[in-house]
């Protein structure tokens, strides 16, 4: 049964590379200074690295033809392909020099058409027969819906694309495709499965104060759901001392309920939803007993410990929630990456580290991706199939050199992490990180349409919650299955 686990190849070969480069004038791989004794060893390192992100493309000249990209427009998301000009901002500045780097190696020009949020006018053109679009760039459930409705082709079919390069993200590719059959990809060029990626970050100085060694335990191993609710115990405050804990006090974490229950589950290595042998969803939640027990192991961390403030808001992340952080008022907080630039006014320093590990027995830390932009290619797309394919595959193989060491130098260099200890620990955040269906492609039915008033509520009775969604998911993997397989054959 395939396990939707990122391995972490492509992210520490992402890492290492951005890491190297901080600093450099370009964000070309930098192979560290040059010395007498190592210019050897450091002209081998340049060329492994070359030799790692090379693409196998020939020369193309698509006579100035128009590459066009539909996309969302999310205003705390990186979501942008192209840029129109350079703006001497880092992140707008790689990709514009990239795009031009590109168009003139293979004559064509870009445009991107953004929708505000969804991209529902792009599914309705692809619906009406229009050919308008060469890719679209969508949310994974709203990709996923397009597949099934038989809007999208296997990305996979198009030609000059090699899936099983460096600069595609084979694990997590693998992890969203449907039947063996992979309908999208990650690319270099698609950092969103860095931004939606979930961490902690942590109060250096309220750790200090309490002799909390919060780096020492994640990489000795020790890092588990026992010791963060020893942290967390040890700091719960009544600030003011008027006898209630309300938002004027201190916490052990500060979350909102619809984020807690999966970012602890996947770190505990657990899934809402498996794949069976032939690589398609199954519900396994009445079944799973480990998934259950550490299901209402996770109330127990929270809500019985009473380290959690209450923010039952349906914010993905409360803004009380971040100022409370802010104020010293909390010694963790949940954070997903593209969020991290909301305590960029934050005095006190900070660290980022993984979620913890159930006990010392699991072998690794785990970090849940709250879903991420799809690459699809629609069926209307026929006659620039070519140029579609060499496009992505070269855009892929230049990012891996240039824009994601620039993501890196970004998020390296900023407040968002202040010392070199949290270097390391995003390598352990992004090395392995997993996509759950039911927290993404079904989380209308099962983490928003029931675990998250569970958590908001303290209701744990997950059996009958299990039994009670029984029917209506096996419906739609039922009618999932059907549709897919139809496609597949």
């Amino acid at each position: 049964m395939k396990h939707n686990l990122l391995t972490g190849s492509l992210a520490l070969l992402f890492i290492t590379a951005a890491i190297t480069s901080v600093g450099c004038g370009d964000a070309s791989v930098d192979p560290g200074p040059v010395t007498d004794a190592g210019t050897d060893a450091a002209e081998t390192t340049a060329a492994v690295t070359e030799n790692i992100y090379a693409h196998n493309l020939g020369d193309y000249d698509f006579g100035g033809e128009t590459f066009t990209i539909y996309a969302r427009q999310l205003m705390h998301l990186n979501s942008a392909m192209h840029a129109e000009a350079a703006d001497g901002t880092t992140l707008n500045d790689a990709i514009y020099e990239r795009n031009v780097r590109l168009m003139e190696l293979y004559n064509f020009k870009y445009e991107e058409v953004f929708e505000e949020n969804n991209t529902e006018q792009a599914r309705l053109s692809v619906m009406a027969g229009d050919d308008t679009y060469d890719i679209i760039n969508t949310r994974c459930v709203y990709a996923f819906n397009y597949a099934m409705e038989g809007l999208l082709r296997p990305i996979a079919d198009l030609p000059e694309i090699d899936l099983s390069k460096p600069y595609w993200d084979k694990e997590l590719t693998d992890a969203m495709s449907i039947g063996n059959v992979p309908f999208f990809a990650v690319g270099a060029f698609n950092t969103s499965g860095y931004e939606y990626t979930h961490l902690l970050a942590f109060n250096k100085e309220l750790a200090a104060s309490n002799d909390f060694d919060v780096y020492g335990t994640v990489k000795d191993g020790s890092w588990t759901y026992a010791a963060m609710r020893e942290m967390m115990k040890t700091v719960v405050s009544d600030i003011n001392g008027d006898g209630t804990m309300d938002r004027q006090d201190r916490y052990g974490l500060l979350s909102t309920a619809k984020q807690i229950l999966p970012c602890f589950w996947i770190a505990a290595g657990q899934e809402s939803m498996k794949m069976d042998a032939n690589d398609y969803p199954t519900y396994s939640l009445l079944t799973d007993e480990k998934f259950q027990t550490v299901f209402v192991e996770i109330f127990d961390l929270v809500y019985d410990s009473n380290v959690w403030h209450h923010f039952t808001d349906e914010e993905n992340v409360h803004p009380d929630e971040v100022n409370m952080f802010i104020n010293g008022q909390g010694l963790f907080i949940d954070m997903p990456v593209f969020y991290l630039e909301t305590l960029r006014t934050m005095d006190t320093d900070f660290g980022l580290i993984p979620y913890p590990k159930y006990d010392e027995a699991q072998n690794e830390y785990y970090s849940r991706i709250e879903g991420c932009e799809q690459t699809c290619i629609p069926v209307t797309n026929v006659k620039d199939l070519e140029m579609t394919g060499v496009v992505l595959e070269a855009m892929a193989s230049d990012s891996a050199q240039n824009l994601v060491p620039a993501f890196y130098e970004v998020l390296l260099k900023s407040k968002h992490t202040r010392d070199n200890d949290s270097e390391e620990m995003l390598e352990i955040v992004f090395g392995n990180r997993v996509f759950d269906w039911g927290d993404t492609i079904y989380c209308p039915e099962i983490r928003d349409g029931q675990f998250s008033a569970m958590m908001k509520n303290n209701k744990r009775d997950i059996a009958s919650v299990a039994a009670k969604l029984e029917k209506t998911m096996n419906k739609k993997i039922e009618q999932a299955i059907a549709a897919f397989e139809e496609l597949n054959q």
